[in-house]
């Protein structure tokens, strides 16, 4: 059995689980998802998975944990349970944490028998098994209200989606300091970009702060400002994502998965333009490079 521990927001839960699942197509073995962080946490909309996608997201149980970590778990809330603070890493399992904001190597060679801890933020992690993982993240509903009318006119344009992440970003000094934010300019020259290369854009914007986005960017024929989303529904912005041809992205791995969908279910322009910021991480000494895809373009 293979289990994966979830936490953050529903960019970062994909790309845990997407490990995961590589790891348990590869091995043969069961996945189950450890949501106790999450429930421990309350942040971000918690845990959506099951609700989004069509996937099978089954939450590992008590028993399941202890299969898989023997004696190193500790009981926690709702019957599950994760495993015991300052336990020693180990390379080989049953516990593996990511030693590394890019890509482990090491991962190729884990066993059948793993809880796999930590982010997980590259494609690399699920190289293989590309066309089986966009099938698992298929959306389960169909886009409806103001959402379903921003699809049907992106259906007459070349949709450019941009995201502006701002939220906690902003508000929690530590996570200003770690992640930082991308700042005006960078959107900037990432429109100039697109302008010179696609003919007549329609920028889609997706932000937690649209007024900001609106202040900075004005209002024009083509730009839209999507305004329907919102907490629990935030998801839908995902949705709307998906269906652009094009994207600029903040350093998220919720626009990440924007535009890897996007491309996945076959929306993305046969020359998809993504623009990424060139710098992920602001506050760490490890530059992340694998987080990037091949062909992306990087300001």
């Amino acid at each position: 059995m293979i289990i994966t521990r979830l936490i953050g927001g529903l960019g970062n839960q994909m790309f845990q689980y997407a490990a995961g699942f590589s790891l348990a197509h590869r091995t043969g073995q069961k996945l189950r998802v450890d949501i106790t962080s999450l429930q421990k946490l309350g942040a971000h909309q918690g845990y959506q998975l099951p609700e989004i996608f069509q996937g099978d997201f089954r939450t590992a149980n008590w028993l399941d944990l202890f299969k898989v970590l023997g004696f190193s778990t500790k009981k926690a809330i709702h019957g599950s349970a994760t495993p015991v603070e300052g336990m020693a890493p180990n390379p080989l399992g049953p516990t593996v944490r990511q030693p590394s904001h890019n890509f482990w190597n090491g991962f190729d060679e884990l066993g059948a028998k793993i809880y796999l801890i930590g982010y997980w933020q590259s494609a690399k992690y699920f190289r293989g098994v590309e066309t089986i993982l966009a099938e698992t993240f298929s959306f389960r509903e169909n886009l409806t209200g103001r959402n379903a009318e921003i699809a049907t006119e992106m259906e007459d344009t070349i949709p450019v989606a941009l995201h502006v992440r701002r939220g906690d970003y902003i508000q929690n000094p530590k996570a200003n300091a770690f992640h930082g934010i991308c700042d005006w300019a960078y959107y900037h020259q990432a429109m100039k970009y697109i302008r010179e290369r696609v003919g007549s854009p329609h920028f889609y914007i997706f932000s937690d702060d649209l007024q900001a986005a609106i202040q900075e960017f004005g209002k024009s024929p083509k730009i839209t400002y999507v305004d329907c989303n919102t907490g629990s529904n935030s998801y839908r912005d995902m949705m709307l994502m998906a269906r652009c041809k094009h994207h600029i992205i903040a350093n998220s791995s919720f626009s990440w998965w924007g535009a890897w969908l996007a491309n996945a279910h076959g929306y993305a322009d046969r020359n998809q333009i993504v623009i990424a910021p060139h710098q992920w991480l602001s506050g760490s000494t490890e530059q992340m490079e694998d987080i990037y895809m091949k062909n992306w373009v990087r300001f």
